[in-house]
């Protein structure tokens, strides 16, 4: 049984406002007196980042930096058929000289599950994610609770549920946004290690600023007394193989409506993931993403569509190798390129080498 005074204590380490969450999961480890589980990792390393400022157009100058990141899973029994699971993360990156660029990120989630006898399992779920910069140009918070009910039966897998959103964007808090979302999504074993799945997600986004207007077709100015409204919807499908290679496909469509000019699009998104095992214990990974974007308005103001790159094209591979029992050396490169159908260009390249330690156990 993990001790209460041993989690404090890795909450503690987490700081704060992420170590309410490991508190509340310890107290129900405790409560639970089941059998409990712990993971924690930590992997630091050096990269080199041909764009350490996200500019478009030349770009910024490159630079290198230290890269570090730690997590912590604790996981419970509740009972015959509940479980309870929380996580913590922390990371950050610090550049030798665009020290302006420096980020560090904090998470936590916490997650209790019910599941019954007829394959019916009732599930509810809390997030935060804190991301701060030296200098703020993509700062947010983004935070969340949700419930899911979810039915299993023969190869058939279902589940829809609910929540509330919110994000706070930092360098501009009139476009942050809070609001209720749904979704629902189905799973179809295939055969004993292929799946397909697909899902829809609808999230309704109310803003802190005003709606752009636009006037006689040449003057854009902010509507008094109104506030922006988004209607943010994805439909996602793809397939799954897992074997001695994992590897997944699928296909995302995102829509998002507004009452505000200049943010409306629709986005045609496919990836493709692969995993499998290499020579001499290697294990090498790739993704690719490609992005196609219109916007619905002739104008794109809203910066917050693009944090982190995560709307752009992408491609990622690694190389890993376990050295010893816990400890792995990874050696990653990631390429990014401006989505298809959105103005400048955009490259940014990311080339690093990384020693994880890894370590767990359950009492």
């Amino acid at each position: 049984m993990v001790a209460i005074r041993e989690c404090l204590i890795r909450a503690i380490a987490h700081g704060a406002g992420i170590g309410v969450w490991v508190v509340g999961l310890c107290l129900s480890v405790e409560a639970g007196a089941q059998e409990a589980r712990w993971e924690a990792a930590v992997r630091a390393g050096s990269e080199y980042d041909s764009n350490p400022s996200r500019e478009e157009g030349a770009g910024s100058a490159g630079d290198g930096l230290t890269r570090y990141y730690g997590e912590l899973e604790l996981e419970s029994d509740v009972g015959e058929r509940g479980q309870v699971r929380g996580q913590v993360q922390h990371g950050g990156k610090v550049f030798w000289g665009a020290r302006e660029a420096d980020a560090f990120l904090s998470a936590a989630q916490v997650a209790g599950a019910r599941w019954f006898e007829s394959g019916l399992a009732v599930s509810a779920s809390g997030d935060v994610k804190d991301r701060s910069e030296r200098v703020s140009v993509r700062d947010y918070v983004r935070a969340g609770a949700s419930g899911q009910v979810m039915w299993s039966g023969g190869p058939l897998r279902m589940w829809g549920g609910g929540g509330w959103r919110y994000f706070g964007f930092k360098p501009q808090p009139e476009v942050s946004s809070q609001g209720p979302m749904v979704q629902a999504g189905a799973a179809f074993r295939l055969r004993s290690d292929m799946w397909a799945r697909a899902a829809w997600s609808r999230s309704w986004r109310g803003f802190e600023g005003e709606p752009l207007r636009l006037r006689g077709n040449q003057t854009l100015d902010w509507e008094e007394g109104a506030r922006r409204a988004d209607v943010f919807d994805v439909v996602q499908a793809g397939v799954s193989y897992r074997r001695w290679l994992v590897a997944e496909l699928g296909y995302a469509y995102q829509r998002n409506q507004s009452n505000s000019y200049g943010q409306g699009l629709r986005r045609h998104q496919v990836e493709a993931s692969l995993t499998l095992p290499g020579p001499w214990e290697i294990f090498v990974s790739g993704r690719a993403e490609v992005q196609r974007t219109r916007y619905e308005d002739p104008v794109l103001i809203d910066e917050t569509f693009v944090i982190d790159d995560e709307n752009r094209n992408a491609f990622v591979v690694a190389v890993a190798r376990q050295v010893a029992e816990n400890w792995e050396v990874e050696l990653r490169y990631d390429l990014y390129a401006q989505e298809f159908g959105v103005g400048e260009a955009y490259g940014r390249q990311v080339l690093g080498l990384s020693v994880a330690y890894r370590a767990g156990g359950q009492d």
